[in-house]
């Protein structure tokens, strides 16, 4: 009869168990709390979906383990936590806001995210294949080249054979002699990141570009915003089927005027993109689309370059095949279907600060003259763009009323000829200000 009882409330608390979810440390999704002491036992008795709160503190390199279900580390509130990462390999971990100095992914490392982290030093992304390896608003700033290493701050050496699963998106990369991404893999997807700032090469041989493309394939690059650096795209030994869609490039004045490079391809598409105009180096403008081969190397084919705003489109006589169309340019010669030269204007004026600042205004060449109906050059959504509008609209009163001062203060008749007809222009700024304000807000 005892032996009864005691299996029947056996039962009865297991019962309870599978219907509330609970377990040994406590319901599902209950915080754990871990010290730089503690966190290897903590994370090694940890369960899926509970989450471990990091207290302050230099947690050195943290391998992880391979976990059935998530588990994530996050910065306690308030918690400065600084820690190095070697998942080789990890499963089922997301990191969240903690300081990242390097970082290696690899191996049979699967279903990793790492997010809203400060990040220093070189991430490793290493032979990933159907990953589920996720960089999301993450800050990668002033990384330097060592002198053993791959030049990319995020630096993916590639298995082709699958597709890499790697996606890294909504991140900043900012300062450092080094690229931003350097990418040999399958199918990796870098989506609505901002690279800015990045600084020139060395005399020693690294040459800094916002993405580098190194015998990859099924690459997405899509939503980026790229300006102010040494190089944007460049991938001139050979691309597969990249796809290089509704990016804002607005390189860097007096930089490299080659806004892509891409050279042997095989097949990419490079569609609906905005490449600004600046001086540029070798007296050339900057925005050019650049498609070719090296000597040697097989020349490229299939590429095809439609809807984009671009200085000019070189191709290369013999080193390569492109179909293009539905371009406009600024600069160089139509020559496709559909394509037509003029100058865009911008909702967030001749040199917009933000990548929504960049859609064209309402009486700008190029609306509506894509091949698809849409606008030429990235689309970008009426709600960001309505922002920068009415931003403009505030640069440009101040434009006016500083061109009604120097007409107040100008003298005699030649002066106060051009006083005049810089008030005329600054008017006429605003009321095209205003109307795109009307049609996007």
């Amino acid at each position: 009869m005892r032996f009864g009882l005691v299996l029947t409330a056996a039962v009865l608390a297991a019962t309870i168990a599978l219907l509330t979810g609970s377990n040994p440390h406590g319901a599902v999704g209950a915080n754990l709390t871990a010290t730089p002491s503690t966190l290897g036992s903590v994370f090694s008795q940890s369960v899926p979906n509970e989450t471990i709160e990091l207290q302050s503190g230099d947690y050195g390199r943290f391998g992880g383990g391979m976990k059935s279900g998530r588990v994530t580390l996050r910065a306690a509130p308030g918690a400065k936590v600084t820690m190095d990462l070697d998942f080789s390999p990890a499963a089922n971990i997301t990191v969240d806001g903690v300081d990242l100095d390097d970082v290696v992914i690899a191996e049979r490392s699967h279903d990793i995210t790492i997010r809203n982290s400060d990040i220093t030093g070189q991430v490793i992304l290493r032979d990933l294949t159907d990953s589920n390896v996720t960089l999301e608003n993450n800050v990668h700033r002033d990384w330097d080249k060592c002198g053993n290493c791959g030049e990319g701050r995020i630096f993916i050496p590639g298995d082709l054979s699958r597709p890499s699963g790697i996606t890294i998106a909504g991140s900043e990369f900012v300062g450092g002699v080094s690229d931003g991404i350097l990418n040999g893999s399958n199918g990796t997807r870098i989506i609505h990141n901002y690279f800015h700032d990045l600084e020139e090469g060395t005399p020693n041989g690294v040459h800094t570009d916002a993405i580098q493309l190194y015998g990859s394939k099924n690459t997405v690059i899509k939503g980026n915003f790229i300006r102010d650096v040494p190089d944007a795209i460049m991938a001139p030994d050979g691309t597969d089927h990249e796809r290089i869609e509704n990016n804002v490039i607005a390189g860097d004045r007096g930089g490299y005027p080659y806004a892509i490079t891409i050279w042997s391809d095989d097949g990419s598409v490079i569609r609906h993109n905005t490449f600004a105009d600046g001086a540029c180096m070798f007296n050339l403008r900057c925005g050019i689309i650049s498609i070719g081969s090296k000597s040697g190397q097989p020349a490229g084919r299939g590429t095809v370059i439609e809807d984009n705003i671009a200085n000019d489109i070189s191709i290369g006589d013999g080193q390569a095949s492109a179909s293009r169309s539905h371009n406009m340019l600024f600069g160089g010669s139509p020559r496709g279907p559909g394509e037509f030269r003029g100058k865009p204007v911008f909702v967030g004026g001749s040199a917009p600060d933000t990548r929504s600042g960049y859609a064209l205004a309402p009486r700008s060449p190029g609306v509506g003259k894509a091949g698809d109906g849409l606008d030429v050059g990235a689309i970008i959504a009426r709600d960001t763009a309505c922002a920068d509008a009415r931003g403009h609209v505030k640069k440009v009163k101040r434009r006016v009323a500083g061109a009604r001062r120097a007409l107040s203060r100008a003298s005699g008749r030649k002066q106060r000829r051009k006083a005049k007809a810089k008030l005329r222009r600054a008017k006429r700024q605003l009321r095209d200000a205003r109307h795109s304000v009307r049609q996007f807000c």
